[in-house]
């Protein structure tokens, strides 16, 4: 069980207990503060619960809800949260309740996993009220909060509370270890600086600096690009097609580039600081490269190789360049 958690050993003893004893609460809360990891927790312990296997041999793996839950499919694992910078609406927790009232797909238990509780309304708090008052039997609420004082005490007092504690220094290294990450002495120790004890937000500052290591190559390539230096070409297109979100990021980047500096190179008012591409080429060649651009963005929709659309589009506006300077 808990695959895949680093540390937690007192919460993860708990519910270990809990479920091979068939003895699993109708409601817990997880807290913590952000990034401590309440999100994979949650999602490891729903799966053992929801495992038809004998309950001491809980999660077996192999049994079809095993399966579903690897996949992301359960049908019986219902997850409520916010919008990003909203709060979770009393519409949004009748529905939940009234999904919770009926026979589970699976023929086992249902478990619902309210993330973010804290940003729920006082109605929508409420309205909850009742069903950890007098819960269904089989039913499993899983509530995460950063903030657990937000909640109303009669909500707190009818949930089995769960403290995750921010990993030691050691804990922390074997999470990145986990995640196969490539990092120096001086990287680890300023990233457990950081992020002391959060892995969540750990390896969110790594995707974020992985993005933005992107986004500030993109304008040094292209201006290499422009004075037909062809060298940085395959290796940014190398790490721009790694991952499909930083690859389509990438290319809205490239649009605004060139669109922004065709706009100033036909002599438009500056909406901003000077386009570092504006001098390098004419008006013409520079909304070509905005078509190229845009028409980069759309194949990265597709199933197309992202590092091989990269290559082309960069080698296409070298040529672009090319064709403008003969000109």
């Amino acid at each position: 069980m808990f695959e895949g958690i680093v540390g937690q050993d007192r919460a993860k003893a708990l519910l270990s207990r809990a479920v091979h004893a068939d003895q699993v609460s109708h409601a817990y809360l997880i807290t913590g503060p952000d990034g401590i990891g309440k999100g994979s927790f949650a999602r490891s312990f729903a799966k053992a619960v929801l495992c038809t296997a004998v309950p001491e041999n809980r999660p077996c793996g192999f049994c079809p809800s095993c399966r579903h839950m690897a996949s992301g499919t359960h049908p019986d694992f219902l997850i409520t949260a916010p919008p990003e910078g909203g709060t979770i609406k009393i519409d949004q927790i009748r529905r939940l309740i009234a999904d919770m009232g009926s026979r589970p797909l699976e023929g086992g238990g249902r478990v619902c996993l309210i993330e973010s509780a804290q940003k729920m309304t006082a109605e929508s708090q409420n309205a909850l009220l009742k069903s950890l008052e007098e819960p269904e039997p089989g039913n499993v609420f899983l509530l995460t909060a950063d903030n657990p004082r937000k909640l109303l005490p009669t909500i707190r007092s009818r949930c089995q509370q769960l403290p995750l504690e921010p990993l030691t220094d050691d804990e922390m290294l074997q999470v990145f270890a986990a995640h196969h990450l490539d990092l120096t002495p001086e990287q680890q120790e300023n990233l457990l600086a950081a992020a002391p004890g959060l892995p969540g937000l750990a390896l969110s500052q790594l995707s974020e600096d992985a993005d933005n290591g992107i986004k500030t190559a993109l304008i040094p390539v292209i201006c290499d690009i422009l004075k037909h230096n062809l060298m940085p070409i395959f290796d940014f297109a190398e790490k721009a097609g790694k991952d499909k979100r930083q690859s389509l990021e990438s290319a809205d980047a490239l649009i605004q580039l060139f669109v922004n500096a065709a706009a100033e190179a036909a002599g438009a008012p500056l909406q901003a600081a000077p386009s570092p591409v504006a001098g390098l080429a004419g008006v013409q060649a520079l909304t070509e490269m905005a078509e190229c651009a845009a028409e980069l963005r759309k194949r990265l929709e597709t199933n197309a190789n992202p590092r091989l659309q990269w290559e082309a589009a960069l080698l296409r506006i070298a040529e672009i360049q090319e064709n403008s300077d003969e000109n």
